[in-house]
């Protein structure tokens, strides 16, 4: 994509502490802001009119506020004062902020796992709580006042709750160096050198310049950015109006036929087929923006996918498929994922292990080059957010922090190293996929419980409770390491890479970038798990938190335990080694083959194509759509009708359906307010 220049220079000169401070305080008061919405909200507006996220297909996290605020922006530049502050550098300020505080404002957190851990006393059994500190699950009386309400701040157990805030706010902040420091180490490769898309940076971008070149006749993009806009703003109301109003007609079906958020259901009653078919429009218009061979390789790895189930089918395996929904036939006991002969969770185990192996053979150079630059060797010094020594001097600490945080908690040295590897593992890889699809999976079922269990307990297959390691792993794994970027650590990642690619498409110092970056995101972390006991405390959760409370059970026989066990396969990892060698030998077969033969199929797109995402979530169709339309596209026009047309529309597009969805939340209020 073109890189073009706002008006006005984006500036170069180093960010003054009064800015910092004002990063500070926003970052601060749109946390409170956000948070108290998302609490509020009806629970029939979550799926598709939280604003939080904008598209609800998990592994996308597409976040709305960001959009909202450019919206804002877009309407205080019409004031002749305000337009002289509202610079390229500022505009890029504003989003990485927004950016932050939408990560920890959202429905998944703090306010669904989160939330139901800190109240776990409430379900879960004394023989487990032992285990547990009080500084990680409240105890049962301070969990009963936060479910009740107590009316006013001052009437908290604060001696309880501080510690718990900040337990919760250093779990996620001291990963947070760690995504800093490693996106700061990466950003070149990723970014300058490799410049993967990230449609999901590229579409903001788009909507900033649309906002600012709308105006101008001249510019060609113009007549498809307010077509984009006025196309998300209509599709995006069928879905409300049907949340909102039990007369309004349901076009898309989604009362009727939908599993999942947003998939259209397809279950023939004498065939295995399990694909879905998305049909949330923004998924489609966002996915544009993703490269054809990629999109195409989705389709490839997904026929691969259900090729292998309908041989698997008719060889006698999973014959129980065709008598269960089609939900069912994507998780229910036995199925492709998680059962043999197939396997796929296990496989991607393997593939993601090979994801990361691959990515440090391939940027061996470029890693041993970092290190040189930090070590005092010479070596060409570019712009880069931070020196590489403070770069890996941060990490180094920041994971040494990590362990010993985890240890602190009651866990073992050994679980506290192997469950920071993993989330490391987890990210760097994920990453890989997302900044090339828009979209990766959910690692908590495909990964991060199958390499914590070969790392820790290869052999082990639900055992009794009897250690803070067997207690709270389930946990971690299913919440802060890996259930989606927006549940816990995956959210300081992607709000480092997302901000450093703004940047760079914008022309903003990178250095002054990773000072507001820090500043908005440790702020946001802070601000959220201090509205999370809060808003609760004084007001009482019970209506808003009892049916979390329900899910956070430790016990053995609870959900969160067997999160782990029965995950990536419903068996001990030795039984599943053959399919962890088989999903790495391909990997990195692949990955080399395809730096060689670049028409091949991109193995990448398998960790969505061969999970949920693809089939549950029905991605696989948008890729389909998507990658036969953007290539007639390229093939008539080419790139210049691409840049021109295509992505100011999509840019628009979302634009539409982040304030509909806005209008919509606003109406729930309205119409459906909740009891004080």
């Amino acid at each position: 994509m073109e890189r073009q220049q706002f008006e006005g220079k984006a500036s170069k000169e180093e960010v003054k502490v009064g800015t910092l401070l004002t990063v500070f305080i926003l970052s601060a008061l749109l946390t409170c802001i956000f948070n108290m919405f998302i609490f509020w909200l009806p629970p029939s507006a979550y799926c598709t009119q939280s604003v939080s996220v904008l598209i609800s297909t998990p592994g996308l996290d597409l976040m709305g506020w960001p959009f909202v605020m450019l919206l804002l922006t877009a309407m205080l530049m019409k004031i002749p004062v305000m337009r002289k502050y509202l610079t390229t550098t500022n505009i890029v300020y504003l989003y990485i902020v927004t950016l932050s505080a939408s990560y920890f404002s959202s429905f998944d957190n703090p306010w669904w796992w989160d939330i139901g851990m800190l109240l776990a006393s409430a379900q879960t059994s004394e023989s487990v709580l032992r285990y547990v500190p009080e500084f990680v699950a409240i105890p049962k009386p301070a969990a009963e006042i936060l479910l009740h309400g107590a009316g006013i701040v001052g009437a908290l157990p604060w001696n309880t709750l501080l510690p718990a805030v900040m337990w919760y706010t250093l779990i996620v902040a001291i990963f947070g160096g760690i995504s800093i420091s490693l996106v700061s180490i990466f950003r070149r490769e990723w970014i300058d050198v490799e410049r993967l898309p990230f449609p999901w940076v590229t579409v903001a971008y788009s909507s900033i310049l649309g906002l600012e070149n709308v105006k101008k006749r001249e510019w060609p993009g113009r007549l498809v950015f307010i077509l984009g806009f006025i196309a998300g703003l209509l599709t995006a109301i069928p879905l409300s109006g049907i949340t909102l109003f039990p007369w309004f007609p349901d076009i898309y079906g989604w009362r009727t036929n939908t599993c999942g958020p947003g998939c259209h259901q397809l279950a023939p009653p004498d065939q295995p087929w399990h694909l879905g078919f998305a049909k949330h429009p923004p998924l489609y218009a966002l996915m544009l923006l993703v490269p054809v061979h990629y999109l195409f390789s989705m389709v490839f790895y997904t026929v691969v996918l259900e090729v292998a189930v309908y041989i698997a089918y008719y060889s006698g395996f999973y014959t129980g498929i065709i008598n269960v929904g089609f939900c069912g036939r994507n998780w229910c006991p036995p199925n492709p994922y998680d059962s043999p002969p197939l396997a796929f969770h296990g496989i991607l185990t393997g593939s993601i292990i090979g994801i990361f192996v691959m990515t440090a053979f391939l940027e061996r150079q470029y890693l041993a080059n970092t290190l040189k630059v930090a070590f005092g060797k010479s070596m060409e010094e570019r712009e880069e957010p931070m020196h590489y020594r403070y770069a890996w001097i941060i990490f180094i600490l920041c994971f040494m922090l990590m362990i010993s945080f985890f240890t602190y908690t009651g866990m073992s040295l050994w679980t506290s190293f192997a469950v920071t590897v993993t989330a490391i593992i987890t990210w760097v890889s994920m990453t890989q996929v997302w900044g090339r699809l828009s979209i990766s999976n959910s690692p908590c079922y495909s990964f991060t419980p199958g390499f914590i269990r070969m790392l820790v307990w290869p052999t082990g297959y639900g055992p009794p409770i009897t250690s803070t390691d067997l207690a709270l792993v389930p946990a971690l794994n299913r919440h802060w390491i890996a259930h989606r970027a927006l549940s816990g650590y995956g959210s300081s990642f992607y709000t480092a890479v997302g901000s450093y690619h703004m940047a760079s498409l914008t022309g903003v110092n990178v250095k002054n970038v990773v000072k507001v970056l820090a500043v908005s995101l440790f702020t946001s972390m802070f601000f959220a798990h201090v509205m999370q006991v809060v808003i609760p405390g004084v007001y009482g959760g019970n209506l808003r938190l009892g049916s979390l409370v329900l899910n956070a059970d430790l016990d053995e026989d609870g959900w969160w335990y067997w999160s782990l066990w029965n995950r990536p396969v419903d068996a001990s990892m030795s039984e599943a080694s053959l399919y962890v060698a088989v999903g790495f030998i391909f990997m990195v077969v692949m990955k080399f083959l395809t730096t060689r033969i670049l028409w091949l199929p991109d193995p990448l797109v398998t960790i969505v194509a061969w999970d949920w995402e693809g089939s549950l979530h029905g991605v696989w169709f948008v890729a389909l759509v998507d990658g036969i339309v953007k290539y007639l596209i390229l093939k008539i026009g080419g790139s210049k009708l691409y840049e021109e047309k295509v992505v100011p529309f999509v840019g628009g597009f979302i634009l539409g359906t982040a304030l509909e969805v806005l209008v919509a939340a606003i109406s729930f209020f309205v119409f459906f307010p909740q009891a004080v």
